[in-house]
C-alpha cells in the first residue's frame, strides 16, 4: 500500500482504485458550505490565489515513480489512481479546488451561477480555452463530456450514475455557456459538476466511447501533453508550450517541470534503489523505508546528485484506508456474524506496529477516524480468536469432522483474498492466515497482476480482495454503499445492500444544514461498522515522501495538498 498524493484533483473521476488504495469518500466540507446544505452554491466564482513561485525555472524534468502501470489511459474509463494522476494534468474540469481553502476557482469556466432553488447550475467557458491541437474548448464539448457518462456502451457507466444520476440533461446556452438542469436534490451536485473531467467531442465523434483513440494517445486542454508510453516501462509528459490556463492566478509557479516521466517499478526495494541512484526524483516512502532504510532527515553522499531529503506532511488532505472487501453473495460471507468474527482475526496493532512502525492507526468505518462524520459510539473490533470461535458457532460454523476446519453443510470454512500488492498486503495476509488457522479457517492467498485483478473485481469473480479506499473532501455514501451501485460496473463491487443505509443516505445527501446531516452520517457509519461488509483495517497518519536535492518548493505542503504540482527542478531535459 502506498499513499496518496492528495487533491490531484477534486472530481469523482479522481477517486481511483489503486494497489492497495482505491476511490472513495470523504470527510471534510469546506466550511464555505457547512450552513448552507453544500459547498458551491454561490452564485459566480472565487477569487484564484497565487500559490506558487511565478519566478520558478520551467525547463526542469522530474522522474517520478508508479508501483503499477495503468491499465488504460480513457479520459473516461481509467479507475486507478496512477492512471488519474496523469490524466489531471492532460485533461482538466470546469473548476479545481483551492490548495489551502478547498474553495472552488475557475479553470475551464470563468463564472458559474446557481439557481435560488438550485434547479440548475450555469458555466460559463473562459473563451481562452483551447485543445492541445489549437481549437477552442466549447459547450458542445461539455455538454458531450457528460453526455458520454451516460452511453450504454461505457464500460464505467455504472460508476458515473453514482456521482450524476440526478442531473437531468447539460444545454449548451451558446458557443461558452452550458446549463445543467437537476431532476434530483443532492448537496454535492454542484461539486460533481465542478469536477467533471472535459473531453473533446471529437476525439469520440463517429465511435463507440469504448473505442475512442484517445484511449491509446491522450489529448485534452491542460497544462501537460502526451508523449510516449513505453508498456512495462515508462510514460512520458511533456508541458504544453501554449497551455491556455498558465497566466490563471492559481497556475503562476505551477506546473514547473518541461518534462515529467512516470517510471513503473512494483518493488519498494527496487524504487528506493532507484532514488538512491538518481534515477528517480520523488518517491513516496513506506514506514519501513522511512524508519530502516534512510538515515536521518537527509541521506546519500553529500553534493552529490543523489543527496535525498525526508518530508513527513501532516497537513488536513483526506486519508485513505485499507480493508479486505467480503464478497456477499457467497454463503461463507452472508452472515454479518461471520464477517464480524473474521474482523476479529484481523491483529490491527500488531500491522500497525511490525510494517508500520506506528504511522498508521486502525480505521473505524467509511469515514475518518477524526472526521465529523465518524460516529464517537464506533470503536476498533478488537483482536480475539475466542470472540471470533464465539460468533462462527453462533452460525453454525463448527469442526465436525475433527480435521481442524470449521464447517457447515459439509462445506470447509476455506477462501481466497486476492490482491495486487505483493509487498505489504501480503504480509499482513501471511500473519492473518496463521491467525485464522488457529480459528479453523484457511485463508489462501492469490497475488496478480493489477490488470487482470481489475478485471476479476468486475465481474464479481472473488471470495474476497485486500484494497483500499483514497478518500475526497466531500463525503458522500452512495457510490460505495448504496444498494443501487450494487451492479456490474458499480462502486458497490462487494455488492453490499441494507435498506436502512439506502434510506439514510437519500436522507443525508439532500441540502440540509450540515448539523441535520452530522447525526444521519454518523448512523450511517454505525450501520455499516455493524454489518462488516469490509474489514476494516488500517488509516495513514501522514504521507512520507523522499526527493532529490535538485527539487525545490516555495513550502513543504499546503493545508490540504501535498503541493507536488508546485515544485520545480534544477534536473535539465537530456
Amino acid at each position: 500500500m502506498r499513499p496518496m498524493r492528495p487533491m490531484r484533483g477534486n472530481s469523482p473521476s479522481r477517486r481511483a482504485l489503486l494497489l492497495g488504495l482505491a476511490l472513495a469518500l470523504a470527510s471534510a466540507l469546506p466550511a464555505s458550505g457547512a450552513e448552507t446544505g453544500g459547498p458551491g452554491q454561490g452564485t459566480a466564482a472565487m477569487p484564484a490565489a497565487v500559490r506558487g513561485n511565478p519566478k520558478a525555472p520551467k525547463e526542469g524534468l522530474r522522474r517520478e515513480r508508479a508501483p503499477v502501470q495503468p491499465a488504460t489511459l480513457h479520459p473516461l474509463n481509467a479507475t486507478d489512481l496512477y492512471a488519474n494522476i496523469i490524466l489531471d494534468v492532460i485533461y482538466e474540469t470546469l473548476a479545481t479546488l483551492d490548495v489551502e481553502t478547498i474553495a472552488h476557482v475557475p479553470l475551464l469556466a470563468r463564472a458559474w451561477e446557481t439557481a435560488p432553488d438550485r434547479s440548475s447550475y450555469t458555466f460559463r467557458l473562459d473563451p481562452r480555452a483551447r485543445w492541445q491541437d489549437g481549437s477552442p474548448v466549447t459547450a458542445g464539448d461539455v455538454k458531450a463530456s457528460f453526455d458520454l457518462l451516460f452511453d450504454p456502451k461505457l464500460r464505467t457507466r455504472a460508476k458515473w450514475m453514482s456521482y450524476y444520476s440526478n442531473i437531468e440533461r447539460a444545454e449548451p446556452l451558446d458557443a461558452h455557456t452550458v446549463r445543467f438542469t437537476v431532476k434530483r436534490d443532492h448537496f454535492l451536485n454542484f461539486v460533481h459538476l465542478a469536477g467533471l473531467r472535459i473531453v473533446p467531442l471529437s476525439g469520440f465523434a463517429g465511435v463507440e466511447p469504448d473505442k475512442a483513440a484517445l484511449a491509446r494517445r491522450p489529448m485534452g486542454s491542460g497544462p501537460y501533453r502526451f508523449v510516449s508510453w513505453q508498456k512495462g516501462s515508462a510514460l512520458r509528459l511533456e508541458r504544453d508550450p501554449r497551455y491556455w490556463g498558465r497566466d490563471l492566478p492559481q497556475n503562476l509557479g505551477r506546473y514547473n517541470e518541461r518534462m515529467r516521466l512516470t517510471k513503473f517499478i512494483n518493488a519498494d526495494k527496487v524504487a528506493l534503489e532507484a532514488l538512491k541512484k538518481g534515477d528517480l526524483d520523488v518517491l513516496t516512502l513506506t514506514p519501513e523505508q522511512w524508519v530502516r532504510e534512510t538515515d536521518g532527515a537527509e541521506f546519500g553522499p553529500p553534493g552529490s546528485d543523489s543527496r535525498l531529503i525526508k518530508l513527513d506532511v501532516r497537513n488536513e488532505a483526506p486519508r485513505t484506508y485499507r480493508y479486505v472487501g467480503w464478497n456477499l453473495e457467497s454463503p461463507l460471507f452472508s452472515d454479518r456474524r461471520v464477517r464480524r468474527a473474521l474482523a476479529h482475526l484481523f491483529d490491527r496493532k500488531t500491522f500497525a506496529e511490525k510494517f508500520y512502525h506506528g504511522m498508521q492507526e486502525p480505521a473505524v468505518g467509511p469515514f475518518e477516524v477524526n472526521s465529523r462524520y465518524s460516529s464517537p459510539r464506533v470503536r476498533p473490533i478488537p483482536f480475539s480468536i475466542p470472540d471470533a470461535l464465539e460468533l462462527l458457532a453462533e452460525a453454525g460454523w463448527r469442526d465436525r469432522d475433527g480435521d481442524g476446519v470449521l464447517d457447515k453443510d459439509g462445506r470447509p470454512f476455506r477462501f481466497t483474498v486476492m490482491t495486487a500488492d505483493p509487498e505489504i498486503s501480503v504480509k499482513m495476509l501471511t500473519l492473518t492466515k496463521e491467525t485464522m488457522r488457529k480459528a479453523g479457517i484457511v485463508l489462501d492467498i492469490k497475488v496478480m497482476d493489477w490488470t487482470s485483478f481489475l478485471a476479476l473485481i468486475d465481474e464479481f469473480k472473488f471470495d474476497a480482495v485486500m484494497l483500499g479506499w483514497s478518500r475526497d473532501f466531500f463525503s458522500d455514501p452512495t457510490a460505495l454503499w448504496h444498494s443501487a451501485s450494487a451492479v456490474r460496473g458499480g462502486l458497490n463491487f462487494v455488492h453490499y445492500r441494507n435498506p436502512a443505509v439506502d434510506r439514510l443516505i437519500e436522507q443525508g445527501v439532500r441540502s440540509i444544514p450540515d448539523a441535520e446531516r452530522i447525526p444521519i452520517f454518523r448512523r450511517i457509519h454505525e450501520l455499516i461498522y455493524e454489518d462488516q461488509p469490509y474489514a476494516f483495517l488500517l488509516e495513514p497518519t501522514s504521507t512520507l515522501l523522499a526527493y532529490n536535492a535538485r527539487i525545490h518548493m516555495l513550502k513543504p505542503w499546503y493545508r490540504f495538498d501535498t503541493g507536488m504540482d508546485y515544485w520545480w527542478s534544477e534536473r535539465v531535459v537530456p
